[in-house]
């Protein structure tokens, strides 16, 4: 099995360069703690930030503003504001890293829209109703 860095390196460019190349995006930021088992690489294009990373070995997507390195949301949760390409019995969707490629190439122009200046509001309005609806699954009724 390859190492950490080398698992990830591979992944990244297998999955995240092409993206880059095909959507125009512009790299910006790399980071590895291997010893954590972390990395990460991030690039933007125009009002979208779009970030690859690996945690302990499993390798996902998230999107964000192109100005806000830190308030990013797995791509999975902006697919369920589409027609879903796959769901789980218990209701989930979960995409390969394929899938998470290829949703954001198709939904880019969408991604460009959702996070321009004039729709920022509502965006990070969804977002927050999403966090705090994940935060009371796991806080008791009082």
């Amino acid at each position: 099995m390859p190492s950490f860095p080398d698992h990830f390196q591979a992944l990244r460019q297998q999955y995240f360069e092409p993206l880059c190349d095909e959507l125009g995006l512009t790299a910006e930021r790399y980071s590895e703690a291997s010893s954590a088992g972390f990395a990460s690489v991030s690039a933007t294009a125009g009002s979208v930030r779009i970030h690859f990373e690996s945690d302990r070995g499993l390798c996902s997507f998230l999107v964000g503003f192109s100005g806000d390195e830190r308030d990013l949301c797995r791509v999975e949760e902006f697919a369920e504001r589409f027609p879903r390409i796959r769901l789980l019995p218990e209701g989930q969707q979960r995409l390969s890293l394929d899938e998470q490629a290829a949703f954001l190439r198709v939904r880019w122009a969408d991604l460009q829209v959702m996070f321009s200046p004039d729709h920022a509001g509502e965006t990070r309005a969804w977002r927050a109703a999403k966090a705090a609806a994940y935060t009371r699954k796991f806080t008791p009724d009082t």
